[in-house]
């Protein structure tokens, strides 16, 4: 089921909603300006509530596949994004401080929320810094062994190996 785009969060936490369902690829453009493309819908589910001091929140998971550039051989390689969350809503930033430690604040200004947005916003949080394919899978392995190979002939004819030899 595709799940709306925009929500009143507030009456869902009060309500003790969970939403469960897939946002379309199209509606994830800072999503897709991330990565070469996204492969599957955005799997999500939301569950919100109300928790020990009655402050409203949002916990949940989101999953979607997406294909990236791997930077050792510069071929496509699809990773599995996931990132749970856990956020409190707020009225303004001026009640940033008295957010819980275990939630991230989710400002909401207005009734209405741009669920996408703050989604898209753990999605891009959790893409990795470097993407890599595993040992053993990348094209670019070759290149990193015969690196390492180069560094131990020149550690081989550093001028100090014979202080190597002399502190055995």
């Amino acid at each position: 089921m595709a799940l709306p785009s925009q929500i009143d969060p507030r009456k869902l936490a009060v309500q003790g909603a969970l939403l469960e369902g897939h946002i379309p690829v199209g509606d994830l453009t800072r999503l897709s300006m991330s990565v070469e493309a996204i492969t599957g819908p955005l799997n999500l589910s939301i569950k919100f509530g109300l928790d020990e001091s009655k402050q409203q929140i949002a916990t949940g998971n989101a999953a979607v596949s997406v294909k990236v550039i791997c930077q050792r051989c510069l071929d496509l390689m699809t990773i599995n994004l996931v990132s749970d969350f856990a956020l409190q809503i707020i009225c303004s930033e001026d009640q940033i401080t008295n957010v819980a430690p275990n939630y991230e604040p989710w400002v909401v200004n207005d009734r209405i929320a741009d669920l996408v947005s703050v989604i898209e916003d753990e999605l891009l949080l959790a893409l990795p810094i470097v993407n890599y394919h595993p040992i053993g899978e990348c094209s670019g392995d070759a290149f990193q062994n015969k690196v390492a190979e180069n560094i131990e002939a020149a550690d081989n004819d550093s001028p100090f190996s014979i202080l190597k030899q002399l502190k055995k």
